[in-house]
């Protein structure tokens, strides 16, 4: 996969460290733009706040995140269940961003129009050099799901239930490379609501509205997979496919 899965859970279920500002290099930007002193020590104390946020956000998502392990790997675990709390993680989410933001315009006020336009000339240099390597790797992309699907086609001998499976993780790629396309762009180079320091609450709101989307979006893919596991797989088969696949996926209850 393009963008490690690692990396992809912990956009799912953790503050992803550009969700901050979402700008790269943000905070070296300031100390080398912010000229100064004072001011410059404000700025960077807020920043250290908000990083405070999002370190103690990270933290209570840890064990959210082994429970969600556990519960998707359980058979016994009913889709409204699983469904009934992801909607408790996102309305978590919704409060650590809505947080973010206001400490976004608090700071954001504080920095100048020019040292801003610098700060975004430097992220811009750092953002095309990682979305030039995601082009390179782009090309050289492996099956994410080899060995889930392998386990499938050695284990499942119903040519019906082993097609609806393989079926099930094809979407499932799908929801994860649109994802992977989404991470790759939030930057201000290609985003206006980002590039704009002026912002307001509501824009920036409308913002993270979009990339909650595709967190549900991929996450009801994660459901429907495992609904569809369930469906066409007894309880020894379940075992054994999706302990494969929750080590592939990186959501293994370990």
């Amino acid at each position: 996969m393009l963008i490690a899965l690692a990396t992809l859970i912990s956009f799912l279920f953790f503050g992803g460290a550009g969700e901050i500002f979402y700008v790269d290099k943000f905070e070296k930007g300031i100390k080398k733009y912010v000229l100064e002193k004072d001011r410059k020590k404000e700025i960077l104390a807020e920043v250290k706040s908000a990083k405070s946020v999002f370190k103690d956000f990270n933290k209570a998502r840890k064990n959210d995140f082994k429970t969600f392990s556990k519960m998707y790997i359980d058979r016994n675990t009913s889709s409204a269940q699983l469904s009934s709390f992801i909607d408790e993680l996102q309305s978590s989410r919704n409060e650590f961003q809505n947080t973010i933001i206001d400490q976004r315009l608090l700071i954001f006020a504080k920095i100048k129009p020019e040292e801003w336009n610098q700060i975004v000339e430097t992220s811009q240099t750092v953002a095309e050099k990682r979305i030039e390597k995601y082009k390179k790797k782009e090309s050289k992309a492996k099956d994410v799901f080899a060995k889930t699907k392998a386990k499938i086609e050695s284990d499942i001998l119903n040519a019906g239930k082993k097609s609806n499976l393989i079926r099930g993780l094809e979407d499932l790629e799908k929801s994860i490379k649109n994802l992977e396309a989404l991470i790759v762009s939030i930057n201000p180079v290609h985003n206006e609501i980002l590039a704009d320091k002026d912002a307001g609450k509501e824009k920036l709101i409308e913002f993270t509205s979009e990339e909650n989307e595709q967190r549900r979006i991929l996450l009801e893919s994660l459901i429907a997979f495992r609904n569809t596991a369930k469906d066409n797989l007894a309880e020894i088969e379940w075992n054994k496919i999706m302990k494969t696949f929750s080590k592939e996926m990186q959501i293994s209850s370990r």
